[in-house]
C-alpha cells in the first residue's frame, strides 16, 4: 500500500529526548491516520507534571527512544506492514476532504 507520511511539527522544533508530536499517514485511497508519538522521557515528564504517578487507559501514546524522522519513519513501516493492521489499531481512521487533502498535501515528505 502506498502512504505518505506528514509532520505537521518541524523535527528542529522538538527535544528529540524529550517530546511528543502528530504524525499522520494518508494512503493513497484517501484514508488518514493519526497518532502521537512519544518519548519515554516525555510520558514521565508528562507524569511529573500532572502530578499523577499513571497515565489514563487510552493514552494515545507510540512510543521510540528518540524522536527523530528516521525513527518515526521507522515506526511507520512497521505499523504499515500486514495491509496496515497495525496502524488501523492505533491510528484514527478518517476520510479527508478535498480541501483537507490539499492542506496536508503542503506538508507531505
Amino acid at each position: 500500500m502506498n502512504y505518505n507520511i506528514i509532520f505537521p511539527t518541524a523535527f528542529d522544533s522538538i527535544n528529540p529526548d524529550n517530546d511528543n508530536m502528530d504524525v499522520l499517514v494518508q494512503t493513497e485511497n484517501g484514508k488518514q491516520y493519526t497518532f502521537v508519538v512519544a518519548t519515554p522521557d516525555n510520558v514521565a515528564y508528562l507524569m511529573k507534571k500532572d502530578n499523577v504517578p499513571f497515565l489514563k487507559p487510552g493514552s494515545p501514546f507510540i512510543f521510540v527512544e528518540k524522536l527523530t524522522e528516521a525513527n518515526v519513519r521507522m515506526l511507520v513501516e512497521a505499523l504499515m506492514e500486514e495491509d496496515a493492521q497495525l496502524i488501523r489499531m492505533y491510528g484514527e481512521d478518517v476520510y479527508l476532504t478535498d480541501t483537507e487533502r490539499m492542506f496536508y498535501s503542503m506538508f507531505i515528505t
